[in-house]
């Protein structure tokens, strides 16, 4: 339903050519950034799932960061953007922001809701080197 790509890819040197050209005839520059969404899904949707899809797909884009957490730069100063993984801190923006049924997460959080299927005791008899003690 939505993609989030760096302005510019990796590949060849022709195909990477055609597709900077092709990005400055539509945006005027090559974007750090493109974000790509399915039009039928957009307009069927309704706004807090778009707006959710929207804001995840944010996430993805982000400044790039060193071993310790700091953001990175390049030589000439400007931001090290790069693209990011899914984290629990995104689901947890987006659902306290649209919800769990617009973020595409009911699931997962009704599990969370749930007592755990398979308890603690029952995993301490399973192997001897999962708990040590067992509830």
């Amino acid at each position: 339903m939505g993609q989030c790509e760096m302005g510019l890819p990796p590949a060849g040197k022709w195909s990477r050519a055609r597709i900077e050209l092709q990005l400055q005839q539509w945006f005027g520059g090559v974007p750090d950034f493109l974000l790509t969404f399915d039009a039928h899904y957009a307009s069927v949707c309704s706004d807090a799932e778009f707006c959710a899809l929207v804001e995840h797909e944010l996430y993805h884009a982000g400044q790039e960061r060193d071993q310790y957490g700091a953001p990175k730069f390049r030589r000439d100063g400007s931001p090290a953007f790069g693209l990011r993984g899914h984290d629990v801190e995104e689901f947890v923006g987006v659902v306290r922001r649209y919800g769990a049924d617009a973020a595409g997460v009911r699931a997962l959080v009704d599990a969370a809701n749930r007592p755990p299927e398979i308890s603690r005791a029952s995993i301490g008899h399973i192997s001897g080197t999962c708990q040590l003690r067992v509830a």
